[in-house]
This record gives structure tokens, sequence and C-alpha cells, in this order.
């Protein structure tokens, strides 16, 4: 698995990837069918009991996907095809998605589990149909042990958390380069062998060690090493620390002023950052106001989207201050803005073009950029204004990103990983981070080679000294991403 994982980082191919899936799912059915209680992997396997077993094997790696897969979980993420259009109505809708996927995930999972002795009936024996043994193993389950199973589920993930974030840990105390790599061969060794040994415990039968025998030392030594050192030519290493560039988020540093007013960017654009990130809206009548929040509150109603009211109605419940004065501050004050257009399902279809007419002038003035979830907005902006530079805004880092044609990336920290920076990077783009606060979040986008990082302590980030090798340990915590 470990080879797969470092063919697939160096490569970057989906159809690559496509093959090498296929090649992990036949070795994750070769070892649940050797794993089976003694007498049934001396079976002889008919046409139909090979087909049941790899469509349960195929069935169980799609469940696993949400566990991180043994680490295969980033690449498939990274390499599915997506759309400008299909990107930005998923991350408009990205509650409702995920909430619906979660509670169908959980169905799915509570349900197989409940049929978890399945594949054991299936490779007896006998010869029952595919529905007569699916009935068997329903009757043979039982709510006791729907639960144990779950709670079986929960220990794995606490188990993986716990060893990688010891290893970090010791990592952070003793700062050597050669315990690093020994470290990463150890996470990639022994968390697939407990993810593999829940697996196996759940679907079919456990693994035993037999911590006596030469030969599983010997095995597990050779195992160890091999993992070590295609860990070490795996490019997953950072990088060198490039300069920052800051991006003071909202116009804010440190709770110093209210996000999205000139009052801020007037109070922080004497300390010259690079850029002050801010957020507009549309409103009905097509007035483009400072606002982070899709909806505002009116009394005795729901919260309605600004963008089905007028410019009337909002200044009649709220303080409102129009971009286009925003704008023209900036422009005096020499402060470069990266101006995030917000979308939401009733955004004007020429609201980019629109943008564009409304702010010609004053948008050419500086280098100043726009970017959003809204690709179709950024193309309307781009012909209008073939010179200012458009990025796309990421939440759910998924997709691969890099057939999107845009001059830079914004992607949300927590999520992003090696992977998904590097294939975002094949033409040379920009990418940056949001919002990373925290020292930690801060070194971890830095070493893993973003060109800067969006924030609301754009002090603290201008004062902090990055080291990569006395700071490559928070690396390590990019596995929690891999494997869970």
């Amino acid at each position: 698995m470990t080879m797969l994982k470092w063919i697939q980082n160096g490569l970057h191919s989906s159809w690559l990837l496509m093959i090498l899936l296929l090649i992990f799912v036949g070795m994750l059915g070769s070892v649940i069918f050797i794993s089976l209680p003694r007498g049934f992997n001396q079976l002889k396997l008919t046409s139909k009991k090979l087909i049941g077993l790899y469509l349960a094997v195929i069935w169980l790696a799609i469940l696993w996907l949400p566990l991180g897969l043994f680490g295969f979980t980033n690449f498939i993420k990274a390499a599915i095809p997506v759309s400008g259009a299909m990107f930005t109505w998923i991350t408009v809708n990205r509650q409702v998605i995920v909430i619906s996927l979660m509670i169908l995930y959980l169905l799915a999972l509570g349900l197989t589990l409940r049929i978890r002795k399945f594949l054991v009936l299936l490779l007896s024996g006998d010869e029952a149909g595919f529905i007569r043994t699916l009935k068997l193993a329903w009757r043979d389950g039982s709510f006791g042990d729907l639960v144990r199973s779950w709670l079986a589920i929960l220990e794995m993930v606490v188990a993986v958390f716990a060893i990688i974030t010891g290893i970090t840990a010791f990592n952070h105390l003793i700062s050597n380069q050669t315990i690093w790599f020994i470290s990463k061969g150890l996470i990639n060794f022994v968390v697939p062998i407990v993810e593999l040994k829940t697996m196996l415990r759940l679907f079919s039968s456990s693994i035993h060690f037999d911590w006596k025998s030469g030969r599983l030392w010997v095995f597990g030594g050779v195992s160890l090493l091999l993992t070590t050192v295609i860990g070490a030519a795996n490019v997953n290493n950072g990088r060198p620390p490039r300069p920052q560039t800051i991006i003071v988020h909202r116009g804010v540093i440190d709770h110093n002023g209210t996000g999205n007013t000139i009052a801020a960017l007037k109070k922080n654009s004497r300390f010259h950052f690079p850029y002050v990130e801010m957020d507009i809206q549309e409103t009905k009548d097509h007035h483009f106001i400072c606002a982070h929040d899709d909806t505002v509150s009116i009394p005795h109603k729901r919260p309605q989207e600004i963008n089905t009211l007028s410019l009337k109605t909002v200044k009649k419940y709220h303080h409102v201050e129009l971009f286009g004065d925003y704008l023209k501050i900036a422009n005096r004050l020499h402060q470069p803005l990266i101006i995030e257009l917000k979308v939401t399902n009733q955004s004007d279809k020429q609201m980019g073009t629109r943008f564009a007419d409304q702010y010609r002038a004053g948008l050419q003035r500086l280098p100043h950029r726009v970017h959003s979830i809204g690709y179709a907005y950024l193309r309307q902006i781009k012909r209008q204004l073939p010179h200012t530079q458009i990025g796309l805004v990421t939440m759910l880092n998924f997709g691969d990103m890099s057939k999107l044609n845009v001059n830079f990336y914004t992607l949300e920290h927590y999520t992003v990983s090696n992977y998904l920076i590097r294939s975002a990077d094949i033409d040379q783009r920009q990418i940056y981070t949001w919002t990373d606060n925290s020292r930690l979040g801060m070194f971890r986008s830095a070493i893993m080679g973003v060109n800067g990082q969006v924030t609301d302590q754009a002090q603290k980030l201008a004062h902090l000294k990055i080291n990569l090798d006395r700071d490559r340990w928070v690396l390590l915590l990019n596995y929690l991403l891999d494997y869970l």
C-alpha cells in the first residue's frame, strides 16, 4: 500500500489512480480471504463466490472512504472530475449535501455492520443463493453485535488519532531528521495494520500475531524498513518556506475593528500588508455592499438573503457600506484588495459582468484581485478585465481543480493536504490558505509550500520565524487527513 501511494504521490495521474485502486482492491480481497476462519480459505472458490467476494470488498472499500481508506481517500477526492458549475453548486449547497451524505453513510454502514457475517456465510461450503445469504446474515446479527461493531470503529479512530498525535508530539520534543523519517515509516506501517485489523475483525476474522515467532519480527522489521525508505523518497517532506504573502482577513488585525468596514481598512492599511481581503454581496437591485454573511436579520421575519432584497430595504435595518466607497478609499490609501464575490443559489447570472463594468476603472488602479467560489462569475470578470487576477475559493477541498482556469487558489486550511497543493500547483499558480490564525496552522501551511495566508493575526504571521528542520514535525499531523 505504501508503494502504491508513493507512485500516485509522484505522478498525479487519474488513470494511474484507477489502476492502483484495482490493485489495492485485489490485495484487500486476498487479505480478507486468507484471514477467514480456519478451513474457509481452503475452500474452492467458484466463479459466483469470487464475484461475490470482490463485490463485497469493493463495497467495503467505499464504506471505508470516510475513514481514510488506508490513505487513498485523499487521492480519490482530489481526482474527482469537476466542472466550474458543479464546483460552485456543490460548494453553495455544501451544508445540505454534507448532512445528507452523512445520514446516508451512517445508514449504509449500520446496515452493513448488521449483516457483517455475510462474507463468511457466502464463502462457506453451502451453495446458498445471494439473497438467502443476506437473510441468514441478517438473522445471525443482533443489536448488541451492532453496538459492539460501532464501538470497534470508534476504538480504531481513537487509536489512530493517538498514534499519529503521539508520534507528532515526540518529534516536537526531539527535533531530528532521521527520527522524523522513521516516524513517517512507523505511522505508515502501524496505522494501516490497526485499520486492517479492525476491518477484518468486523467483516471476517481478526489477525492474530505469534509474538514469539522470529519470522514475524524479521518480516515486520524488513517491512518497517522498506516503508521508511519509501516514505523518505516520498515528496511529502516539506519544502523551505517561501516568504508568506500576508492577507488581512476582512481588513481586521487581532479583533481591532469590525470586518469589511472602511474604518478597519483605514486603521490597518498603515501597516502596508500586501493585501486586505474583504467580502461583497450584490443586492436585488444590483448594488454591491460590503458584507460577509449571505443573509440579514429583519424583525419578525426569518433571515433574508441579501441578493433577494433591495439596497433600500437592507439600509432600513442595517448600516451598509457600499463597495464603491470602500474601493475609492483603498485606492487612495494605496492598499491592494482581494475581493471575495459572495455567491448563493439566487445570485444573478450576470453578476460578474456587472461587477466588472461598474468598477472597471477603480479595479485597475492597483493590483486588486477577485476570488470566489463562483467560477462562472470569475470567468465573466476575467473576460471584462483580462489583467485582473482571479482565484477560486475552496471550502470542501475536493475535485481536480487544476483543470479550472484561474490564477490562484484560496484553500481552506484545515483540510488542505500536500497532495492537493501539488495537484493545484501543476501550472505554477499561487496558493493561499484561509483562515490561518494559530501558530500551528501558520507553520503547517508555510512548510507545505503555500505562497501566502489569509489571517486575522497578520502581525503574528509577520513575526513568525519558520525553520524547516526544526518545524517539520507539524507535517506529521497531515496523516490525520490521510487516515481519518
